[in-house]
């Protein structure tokens, strides 16, 4: 498989150098990532790693997958792992109880889960369309039970059967008529669409009271923070790097995103990765806004997932490490990358 390197371009710009000499790191600093799962959402991990970003920012990554975002925020606060990547709920979940995690870059910053179906009627503007309907989603109190649950709430929509299955199983439900539509993240939307001839029809990306929306987030802990300032602030400003080369070399976004799904046909993980650029689902810039942060506690709440919104343990502001994220815009501004 070609590889494509771009270390160069980022290394050879003095005006960088000057900026970062500060946060000089000593060579292949050691970092442990633990991610909830493998997942075309957590791609900027793989771009940052695969592109020589974490080496470049003086951090050796090791990622390794915890099976669900409980098991990765607790492989952080048991110590087996530096940062995990999962719904960034548990931060403010833990700090209801005492902890002190934050969130230091947004992963996925727009909530891309889409609605499928046999019937190609586009919802976007019509989700009345959706009155008696059957629609598959995962078990409460899951993300996209919570979802789906919410704009019925929030729409008011009449007479909607939710039908729940296990996550991976939305396709064999609808195809099999148990359903009339499914909600699932990429790449399953894309294996409805190409290898079951179903039709995409809703994004909640493009609906504008959902986005942008803290989906998938980089934590960690303040203490890791305090202690190692240098390798946190490598870690983000190769995430930001990561971020914005997906969306300057998508092509070659795809090859990486390839390298890790293997078995997927390349074509498949293009449509799944172009349909995630188009949703703006990897961020353009690392921030977590307060906006992105109030609608996930929003959904949050309502889903049960933490006590109260807002509240201290809630917040943006004692959640929400923006320091990091700012210092890394500014250096990879400076790289003249967009």
């Amino acid at each position: 498989m070609k590889t494509f390197r771009l270390r160069g371009m980022y290394t050879a710009v003095p005006l960088l150098a000057a900026l970062c000499a500060q946060s000089v790191l000593a060579a292949d600093t050691p970092v442990r990532i633990n991610q909830a799962f493998q997942s075309l959402l957590y791609l900027p991990l793989y771009v940052a790693q695969e592109q020589g970003f974490f080496k470049q920012q003086g951090v050796a990554v090791k990622i390794s997958t915890g099976g669900g975002g409980a098991q990765s925020w607790a492989a952080v606060i048991g110590g087996s792992a530096d940062f995990s990547i999962q719904d960034p709920v548990f931060v403010p979940k833990s700090r209801e109880n005492g902890g002190n995690g934050v969130v230091v870059a947004g992963i996925q910053n727009a909530p891309t889960v889409f609605i499928f179906g046999k019937d190609d009627t586009p919802l976007q503007d019509n989700l009345a369309h959706l009155a008696g309907k059957r629609v598959v989603t995962s078990p409460q109190p899951d993300t996209t039970w919570a979802f789906m649950s919410y704009l019925i709430k929030q729409q008011n929509l009449k007479e909607v059967k939710l039908v729940h299955v296990a996550i991976g199983n939305e396709i064999p439900a609808v195809a099999a008529g148990r359903a009339d539509y499914a909600l699932a993240v990429e790449p399953q939307v894309s294996m409805a669409e190409q290898q079951n001839g179903l039709h995409a029809v809703y994004s909640f990306s493009a609906a504008q009271s959902w986005y942008p929306f803290a989906f998938s987030s980089l934590t960690t802990t303040q203490q890791y923070i305090d202690k190692n300032p240098q390798a946190a602030q490598g870690v983000v400003t190769a995430f930001e790097q990561a971020s914005r080369f997906i969306y300057s070399h998508p092509d070659s976004a795809v090859e990486i995103a390839h390298k890790y799904f293997p078995n997927l046909p390349v074509e498949l993980v293009k449509k799944a990765v172009q349909r995630e650029i188009d949703a703006k689902g990897y961020p353009e810039n690392v921030l977590v806004s307060k906006q992105a942060w109030d609608n996930n506690m929003n959904i949050s709440l309502y889903a049960k997932n933490i006590k109260a919104y807002p509240s201290a343990a809630t917040s943006y502001e004692n959640n929400v490490n923006s320091e990091l994220a700012s210092k890394a815009k500014q250096a990879v501004d400076a790289m003249g990358t967009k």
